[in-house]
């Protein structure tokens, strides 16, 4: 090999260092479009700040100004320009509908115990407008064997998708597209969409999962390039003790069902373990016991039983410290005024076998908690 002087040899690796930057940079880099519309491209942008501010996350002030501005302007380059900062998830449909993803330049936070949205900038070169679907293989139930018969009882067969059947401890985030208005059921088949991924983790800390999109069976591209590692900064979620007292004042038991604007059930239905049982979406809790819960807004539907009011409270749990949450019941009968004792001998005293796994049945004591609740 030729010797090369001191000062030539710091030069070459100097600029060896600078070219990997480049390309270590780029890699974060969101392509830009050019052959793309301002006027449907400004709409599609109107509408993603809109759900976002409905979804509780907002882009920042600056940022959604801008956007607003450039929309009104039709600018389609500037909205690239504002919005691409904040995408997490780049995906790439070529002429033959084949996906590609890559990770985009924003920061990979999530919230415990709550749905958080995630900017996906689509660049659609074959002009499909199927549905975005995206999956993990960290995302799907905790449990599996569940019996179908009773799913189908209760209007949730959804459930028994991607059972856990192998057991797996990996399973620690749920995703969802974002379609309800103002947002649409597909893409529209233009160049270049934003649209909203919803990725939710009953876990806290740091956690790798993979991220995958397609439009269908046979979509994702070739070498794993339909789908990227992500390693995501979870936030913990806010532990809300609970002061349940009957009507007269005393401690009790109650059902409650805990949901965000959106409908989303808490804590998730496929991640519960018992004493919470996946196929219900209720969770029962006693005087002074507690459930994890996402900051934000949430309603609360709790009663106790056929002959208690089912009540509704609105709430706004918070990120900073643990909170209390007092509920009173009230009756709109007492039986047992009039004499009456329910002889009813229909409860699962040895627990109960709606799942196999990870749990042979669940045991006495969690059935026990239904009881009283």
């Amino acid at each position: 090999m030729k010797y090369l002087p001191p000062r030539i040899s710091v030069v070459c690796c100097c600029f060896i260092l600078c070219v990997n930057g480049v390309r270590l940079q780029a890699q974060n880099e969101v392509p830009m479009v050019s052959a793309v519309e301002g006027q449907p491209l400004a709409a599609n942008v109107s509408r993603l700040l809109t759900a976002l501010e409905y979804l509780g996350k907002p882009l920042p002030m600056e940022v959604a100004k801008a956007a607003r501005q450039a929309a009104v302007e039709r600018d389609a380059a500037k909205l690239q320009q504002v919005l691409d900062r904040q995408v997490l998830f780049v995906v790439e449909l070529n002429p033959e509908v084949r996906v590609k993803v890559r990770r985009g330049p924003a920061k990979a936070g999530l919230q415990q115990g709550g749905f958080t949205p995630c900017l996906v900038k689509v660049i659609n070169s074959s002009t499909v407008a199927g549905q975005l679907q995206v999956v993990s293989p960290q995302a799907g139930a905790v449990y599996a064997g569940a019996a179908i018969s009773i799913l189908k009882r209760m209007a949730q067969t959804q459930l028994n998708d991607n059972e856990n059947k192998q057991g797996t401890s990996d399973r620690f985030l749920a995703v969802e597209m974002f379609r309800s208005p103002p947002m649409t059921e597909g893409l529209s088949g233009l160049a270049v969409e934003y649209a909203i991924a919803l990725i939710y983790s009953s876990e806290a800390g740091k956690r790798e999962a993979t991220i995958g999109f397609d439009v269908g069976a046979g979509t994702q591209d070739l070498g794993f390039r339909g789908q990227v590692p992500v390693l995501f900064d979870i936030k913990p979620a806010t532990r809300v003790k609970l002061a349940i007292k009957d009507e007269d004042g005393q401690p009790s038991t109650a059902r409650l069902v805990f949901r965000d604007p959106q409908g989303h059930v808490y804590p998730s239905q496929v991640k519960r373990l018992a004493p919470d049982l996946f196929f219900q979406p209720q969770i029962y809790r006693h005087h002074g016991e507690s459930v994890l819960l996402p900051p934000g807004k949430l309603s609360v539907e709790y009663n106790r039983g056929p002959e208690y009011e089912l009540l509704q409270k609105d709430i706004v749990v918070s990120a900073a410290q643990p909170m209390d949450l007092e509920l009173s019941l009230k009756r709109w009968v007492d039986p047992m005024k009039y004499g009456f004792y329910c002889g009813d001998h229909h409860i699962h005293a040895a627990g109960c076998a709606h799942y196999t796994s990870p749990s042979e049945g669940v045991t006495p004591k969690d059935i026990f908690l239904q009881v009283k609740g």
